[in-house]
């Protein structure tokens, strides 16, 4: 897209504004790219949180830290993928 560097788009709106759906969608149009959806971060931590810990994730530096870990493995699987053609 940018050429050949990695490129995060963000999409950011209020719940039920089509964040997800428009992701989907301009992954479809645009070629070797994917979906990461922070949520998927944020329903792991709640689950393994007692239920008096438990409240919203994105307040949660290990929520953050989570996120930016999945972004950067990422990064590194794209890097990977391109240093074997």
């Amino acid at each position: 897209m940018d050429g050949g560097h990695p490129v995060i788009v963000w999409l950011n709106g209020p719940f039920g504004g089509g964040k997800t759906q428009t992701a989907y969608e301009l992954c479809r149009r645009l070629p070797g790219s994917v979906v990461c959806d922070p949520e998927h971060v944020g329903f792991g931590l709640h689950r393994m949180l007692p239920p008096a810990l438990r409240g919203d994730f994105q307040d949660l530096a290990a929520w953050r830290q989570g996120v930016f870990e999945v972004l950067d493995l990422g990064r590194v699987a794209k890097v990977a993928s391109s240093a074997r053609r």
